[in-house]
């Protein structure tokens, strides 16, 4: 099993400071998800021109890897593309440079109520979104990963952007809390419908209140079925990253990363190793 955690755990931590605590507990890779405050790949002074290479030693002399790369873009709303496509755009652009294979983008929410034609247009805007920044990262080294979020968050739904975008360079980001909130115990449905497409894993546990509604938990405290989904990952053949979603920085009150990730190690050993 390969552990990764999300820098959005440990948005106080330098990072240099992240890099050698990942090393020193035991993770294989980052999921970059901010760094130092800044979210943007074009606004993190680590990644600045001039910078890279230094940043590509430090990498490597904590024999780390960094797994993907979470840019905010969403593309539901056909209005904003221009601003998250060129946030999805500098994030290939650097993630072509370090050798990063992900970057992560929304779809991110179609709202409720839609008709079946209307639904199947908004989709459609979403798959068509994405496939601009997927043929951005033609000749590169890049996919670009929609996350299993918002409610984007159905085999169907999932299943028919997928199936709109062309090329090599597209995959899916499996959030299982999120597929939790309407599949529960039954993940092995919605696995099946998106696993063409599943290149990385996100993991976090919480207690279900409703479709929409859930308390974050330490993993294992909580109600999303996490040892059978990675089992069943890993007898499948999955050979990615899996990389705990600690969410501190959109929720402070959580428990420290230094409390956090040596857990996820541990939770990790104990099922798997």
């Amino acid at each position: 099993m390969k552990k990764a955690f999300t820098t959005l755990g440990n948005p106080d931590w330098s990072f240099d400071y992240t890099l050698e605590q990942a090393a020193k507990m035991g993770f294989d890779a980052l999921d970059l998800r901010g760094v130092d405050g800044k979210m943007g790949a074009a606004e993190i002074d680590c990644f600045r021109y001039g910078r890279l290479q230094e940043t590509r030693r430090k990498i490597q002399q904590a024999g780390l890897k960094i797994c993907c790369f979470g840019c905010s873009s969403s593309f539901h709303d056909e209005s904003r593309w221009d601003e998250a496509l060129a946030d999805a755009y500098s994030a290939i652009d650097l993630c072509s440079a370090l050798d990063i294979p992900y970057v992560r983008v929304f779809g991110n929410t179609i709202p409720d109520g839609l008709s079946p034609e209307e639904e199947k247009a908004a989709l459609s805007t979403i798959a068509r979104g994405i496939q601009k920044a997927c043929d951005y990262a033609a000749g590169t080294n890049v996919k670009v990963l929609l996350e299993v979020h918002g409610n984007i968050n159905t085999a169907e739904r999932v299943q028919a952007i997928a199936m709109q975008i062309r090329g090599e360079h597209f995959g899916v980001l499996w959030d299982v809390a999120h597929s939790d909130k309407i599949y529960k115990d039954d993940f092995e449905t919605f696995y099946r419908a998106i696993r063409p497409w599943v290149c990385h894993i996100h993991l976090k546990d919480h207690i279900r209140i409703d479709t929409v509604n859930t308390k974050l938990t330490s993993l294992g405290e909580g109600e999303i079925p996490l040892v059978p989904i990675v089992k069943m990952l890993l007898d499948d053949g999955y050979d990615g990253y899996f990389a705990l979603e600690w969410e501190k920085k959109w929720h402070p009150e959580l428990p420290e990363p230094e409390e956090e990730y040596p857990r996820f190690i541990q939770w990790a050993r104990e099922n798997f190793e």
